[in-house]
């Protein structure tokens, strides 16, 4: 909490991630204390549909979960809030200023390349991450998002190559 409350206080940007449905269901009031300090959230369809329900939303519409995410009170009004959530092979949605885009995923030719599933969000944050910090558009932070995920879904467990190609 002390970070999030600094980073606010500083203005600098803070994320925060969903993490998994259990958060939303247990953790609720910690995650509610947080999420004012929350400058992007990220998720997966899952965890916003369990967000949604624990939060008494009453929709299963993950773009409209996402509106209303990036939409919640936030204690830093000098930018919105942006709500970031994956969803599989569908498109990523990018939620803010009560405006939901869409991202298109790369796919696979072959289902059999999907090898692990696991970090493959993780790996979807780190690299938005890496283009946010650079300065780059959210076009961007999503486009080198899917290109890490991707790369981990083609991996036994949450690795990368020993170089990596993103252009």
């Amino acid at each position: 909490m002390m970070v999030s409350q600094h980073a606010c206080n500083q203005n600098k940007l803070f994320s925060m991630n969903l993490s998994a449905p259990f958060i939303s269901q247990f953790f609720k009031d910690p995650l509610m204390q947080l999420l004012p300090y929350a400058d992007i959230v990220f998720g997966n369809e899952t965890e916003a549909a369990t967000f949604s329900k624990e939060q008494d939303f009453k929709t299963e519409d993950v773009k409209e979960i996402a509106k209303r995410i990036a939409s919640l009170p936030k204690e830093n009004q000098k930018r919105s809030r942006m709500c970031v959530i994956t969803q599989g092979r569908d498109p990523v949605l990018v939620a803010q200023d009560g405006v939901v885009k869409e991202y298109a995923v790369i796919g696979f030719d072959n289902p059999d390349d999907i090898v692990d599933s696991n970090g493959a969000g993780d790996a979807f944050v780190g690299g938005f991450l890496a283009q946010l910090v650079q300065g780059n558009s959210v076009d961007e932070c999503v486009r080198c998002g899917n290109w890490a995920a991707h790369i981990v879904l083609q991996r036994s467990g949450c690795t990368f190559p020993e170089k990596a190609d993103f252009k």
